[in-house]
């Protein structure tokens, strides 16, 4: 492969602007403390206490104590891999711990047979996935019941984060695609799913509609994420073979954010272009 095809590799593959989102979701359904927010929030209703508001805290209560319920399937199902993992180095370690003398060297080392089983024993373990089926189904099933909420939102991008693992995307588009337009209130979640769906539009080549969604992101981008719109942004300017229009994107995203790693990428893109 060619220096330019591996660089154009590297560019398809997740990259920050795409990732950023699953940061979101992974620190949702993995941060301890994120998790005893749902499972124990502190509603301040105040003297009204009764009617409509109270009602609707109550259904927030209810929701966020429903989510927790599909957070805990999914620790389960890593803490399943997590055992099993850890039984399989136990497995190597034992054999290791077994070794005989070496006749000639007489060095213990590990006989044929045993060094055999040791690889067999490592390839298992790095094969290992969870079997995240239950929480995959019940992030969907509660999504589908929760669509005009934000918990809704968190487990429909957690469904369809899971759907783009296993390059399902034409089943996640959708999802992703609702969620962003009916989370237009809401800051974090305009920000999670389109750049999802920024992600999604790339790797079909829809890179026009794209670019429009990168428009969007920069009306409501936090400092934090405008690189990440610049980068996405130049870097389907250049899939699109929109030469000049990329440079001039990737030189902003370099005057302005010179320091972030995605100015780094985008030196890369503008290197490999050549003149211009």
């Amino acid at each position: 492969m060619t220096g330019h095809k591996q660089v154009e590799q590297s560019l398809k593959r997740p990259d920050s602007f795409q990732d950023h989102v699953l940061k979101g979701i992974q620190f949702l359904t993995s941060n301890k403390k994120r998790l005893l927010m749902f499972t124990s929030p502190i509603i301040a209703v105040g003297m009204i206490g009764y009617g409509i508001s109270s009602w609707m805290n109550h259904q927030t209560v209810a929701r966020r104590a429903e989510l927790a319920k599909i957070l805990a399937i999914q620790t389960e199902e890593q803490n399943d891999v997590s055992k099993r993992r850890e039984q399989i180095q136990k497995d190597i370690d034992a054999i290791r711990n077994n070794k005989n003398p070496d006749p000639k060297t007489k060095k213990p080392e590990l006989s044929a047979d045993q060094l055999a089983k040791v690889t067999d024993l490592e390839k298992k373990m790095t094969e290992l996935k969870p079997d995240n089926s239950k929480s995959t189904d019940a992030y969907k099933k509660f999504y589908d019941s929760n669509k005009d909420k934000a918990e809704g939102w968190m487990a429909g991008l957690a469904w369809a984060a899971r759907q783009l693992q296993d390059n399902k995307i034409s089943e996640a588009r959708p999802v992703v695609e609702a969620i962003a337009k009916s989370s237009a209130s809401n800051n974090f979640y305009q920000l999670s799913a389109r750049f999802m769906l920024i992600g999604i539009l790339e790797e079909v080549e829809e890179y026009d509609a794209g670019i429009k969604e990168c428009d969007t992101l920069a009306t409501i981008a936090t400092d934090d994420s405008k690189p990440a719109v610049l980068l996405a942004k130049g870097r389907l300017q250049y899939f699109k073979k929109s030469l000049p229009e990329a440079k001039t994107v990737l030189n902003e995203l370099i005057e302005k954010h010179g320091s972030s790693p995605e100015a780094t990428k985008a030196r890369g893109i503008i290197a490999m272009m050549g003149p211009v």
